[in-house]
């Protein structure tokens, strides 16, 4: 019987250092991809917004609720319209270089993302029948 709980617990810390090891690969990327994550960018907000609140009237936080909102708006449609603007700068790159090369790129990406996916699959029920396997079934 204690053989079983050592299992157990074997699998226990195993399972623990797979979790932060992934958090720790997702932090690493998004840091790649986005930059540095500010440190206490979210505490400092929530906690300006709490006093604020306290000592705002009703009516100065609908103005500025109002101003935001018409910000967002203004923002959203500057961003939609750069972006209408790569898109047909994008549209004449690829009419005037034919777009060939990008296809058959997207080609190779899409088959190298299927077969990514097959092996996740197939890695995973390959993990999981070990566990099977060492604990017992049922």
């Amino acid at each position: 019987m204690a053989h079983f709980y050592l299992k157990i617990i074997g699998f226990g810390l195993l399972f623990l250092f797979c979790i932060f090891f992934g958090v720790s690969l997702a932090t690493t990327g998004m840091e790649r991809i986005q930059g540095p994550l500010p440190v206490g960018s979210f505490d400092a907000a929530s906690s300006k917004s709490d006093l604020d609140a306290g000592s705002k009237t009703k009516a100065q936080s609908k103005a500025k609720s109002e101003a935001d909102a018409k910000k967002k708006a203004e923002a959203q449609a500057n961003a939609q319209a750069k972006a209408d603007k790569a898109a047909k700068q994008d549209a004449q790159s690829s009419k005037d270089s034919g777009g060939k090369g990008d296809r058959s790129l997207n080609l190779v990406g899409n088959k190298l993302g299927e077969l990514l996916q097959i092996m996740a699959h197939h890695g995973i029920k390959w993990f999981i029948s070990i566990f099977d396997a060492v604990l017992g079934k049922g």
